[in-house]
């Protein structure tokens, strides 16, 4: 999914983005053993790829609406309010169901079955 970045809390190094529980859903894994939820990995969104999983970032937290990304300094410094991030749903089902269709990487409109 391609979010917007709607705001920046500079002293916690998050992204707020436009994408949220019915946008990802609220499932998660455990990324490490104090229990950190990851609810997604970040990608850098290219004309014809997506980049590897950005490491110094994640998904970390979940509202209806609205998901937060917890990023190193440097991550945090690469972006602006109204840039586009990619993100790789940990559960994709619901960003499914939501999308109409699919924008493949060549241009192409795939609909929904």
């Amino acid at each position: 999914m391609a979010c917007p970045i709607v705001a920046k809390n500079a002293d916690r190094n998050e992204l707020v983005i436009y994408g949220g529980g019915v946008h990802f859903s609220k499932e998660y894994l455990e990324a490490d053993d104090e229990g950190t939820k990851l609810f997604g990995s970040l990608v850098d969104i290219n004309p014809d790829a997506w980049s590897p999983i950005r490491s110094g970032g994640f998904l970390a937290s979940l509202s209806q609406e609205h998901g937060i990304i917890k990023c190193n300094e440097e991550l945090f410094n690469e972006y602006q309010v109204g840039d586009l991030i990619g993100i790789l749903p940990i559960h994709s089902c619901m960003t499914a169901n939501l999308m109409g269709s699919y924008l493949t990487l060549e241009a192409e409109t795939i609909k929904m079955m």
